[in-house]
């Protein structure tokens, strides 16, 4: 059994005059709605043995206060978690998805995800065959049924899917 932790970043900034999409940052909002997710992580005690992050800049700075949070939580002083960035996430159709995860190592029990819409809903669809909005901050956990990552397809089980709202 593989935990897969699905989060669209935070909310983003409005853009500016000379500002791309990729370059907006999180907003007060954003930030709020991360950090309150975070604490929800460490109250339910799910710390991902890996975050893979778009490198846009909302969802990297996403990445960054889960992890920081988690890491100075009294309850997670010992979470070690890694985090790899790719610019493949943040256009990324939702097959490619499936091709992140299936080069994952084994030992990794849990992966979380941080991108966007409307790929991660797309995936989180076709994963579970319901349709989950994911606002911003929203993060959905998702229990599938294999034992390596590299089993993973949209064929594969999954045997609970929990959405959580900032």
């Amino acid at each position: 059994m593989k935990k897969l932790l699905l989060l669209r970043h935070g909310n983003a900034a409005s853009r500016f005059s000379n500002m791309t999409d990729y370059d907006r940052p999180l907003d007060n909002t954003g930030k709020m709605q991360i950090t309150n997710i975070a604490n929800r992580l460490i109250e339910k005690r799910l710390m991902p043995n890996l975050i893979i992050t778009s490198s846009a800049l909302r969802a990297f700075s996403t990445t960054g206060i889960i992890k920081n949070i988690i890491q100075t939580s009294k309850k997670e002083k010992e979470a070690i978690i890694k985090i790899s960035e790719t610019e493949l996430l943040y256009s990324a159709a939702i097959f490619e998805y499936i091709d992140i995860l299936k080069t994952q190592k084994n030992s990794l029990e849990s992966i979380m995800i941080v991108a966007h819409n409307p790929a991660i809903s797309g995936f989180i669809s076709k994963l579970t065959g319901k349709h989950i909005g994911m606002g911003t901050g929203n993060l959905c956990i998702l229990e599938i049924n294999i034992e390596k990552w590299s089993d993973l397809s949209f064929s594969s089980l999954v045997i609970s899917s929990t959405l959580i709202k900032p």
